[in-house]
């Protein structure tokens, strides 16, 4: 009896003086972490409601979408979208525990799942393209020649600290070997969009955002790289943390193409999200 107390005491010094597990970033349990992403648990891992079946080719939706049918809908200036989940419970409370509570842990999660819609992106972008279009380009090359994002007003970076996009698209960025360049800003600062309904948000939408006066000279560097390589057009990809109705994507694109006269090319400007709501 004395050895087994002993025993139990023994056992429970090597608990405490050991290493333990780590804890899961997003259940808080102490466990083994999975190695398919950074800081989870492969409970947590399994629940992830990835977007593995797309029924709207533009958009990137897994399920039917009314907005893509719409009257218009093809005057988009984004060819289009792909996400790397569906926006669920879990994953809105992943999204606010980096967006609005400043857990900065999430950023290498978020950035590692965006990669997956990434590689899709490419894959059905060597399909719109074609065979005509891609002969001589070496399957491992990028077809995109640089990746930016959707800005925030300085109203909202004073509040967060961080622009949530920005840091995805860097991430992002340099897990594919791409150019980071910031092409946009916010003019106008504008109510958080969740909250509206889909004509409010193109409303919204419409003059919120303008060229940076200071990224013509970096993407006329990148342009000449890409026309020397004969991959024209120029095509750049815009990051967010979400879709929902493409007004922002769809705005941000027109401006982005409104770089084509400086640059004597045309721009093509496909997105990705990292859920698609």
């Amino acid at each position: 009896m004395f050895g087994h107390g002993l025993g139990q005491l023994l056992n429970r010094v090597q608990e405490l003086l050991g290493p333990s597990d780590p804890s899961c970033l997003t259940c808080g349990r102490r466990t083994r972490l999975t190695r398919e992403l950074p800081g989870i648990c492969p409970a947590c891992f399994r629940m992830i409601p990835w977007i593995t079946s797309i029924r709207c080719f533009q958009c990137g939706r897994a399920i039917g979408c009314p907005d893509c049918s719409r009257p218009g809908a093809d005057e988009r200036a984004f060819v289009l979208n792909r996400s790397a989940v569906m926006y669920n419970g879990p994953m809105r409370e992943w999204l606010a525990q980096y967006k609005y509570r400043g857990n900065e842990r999430y950023a290498e999660l978020l950035g590692e799942m965006i990669v997956r819609p990434y590689v899709q992106l490419e894959q059905d972008l060597r399909v719109v393209l074609g065979n005509s279009e891609t002969s001589g380009i070496h399957s491992a090359d990028r077809l995109i020649h640089a990746v930016t994002s959707v800005p925030v007003s300085e109203a909202r970076l004073q509040e967060r600290g961080f622009n949530q996009a920005e840091v995805l698209a860097e991430l992002l960025a340099g897990k594919v070997k791409l150019p980071y360049v910031g092409l946009l800003r916010r003019v106008r600062h504008t109510d958080k969009q969740s909250f509206k309904n889909r004509m409010a948000r193109l409303k919204d939408m419409g003059s919120a955002f303008d060229r940076d006066p200071n990224a013509c000279m970096r993407l006329s560097q990148i342009a000449e790289r890409a026309r020397g390589k004969r991959r024209a057009p120029l095509r750049i990809l815009l990051i967010d943390d979400i879709y929902t109705t493409g007004s922002t994507a769809d705005a941000c694109a027109h401006v982005l193409q409104s770089y084509e006269t400086e640059l004597d090319m045309p721009i093509e400007v496909y997105c990705l999200t990292w859920a698609r709501s």
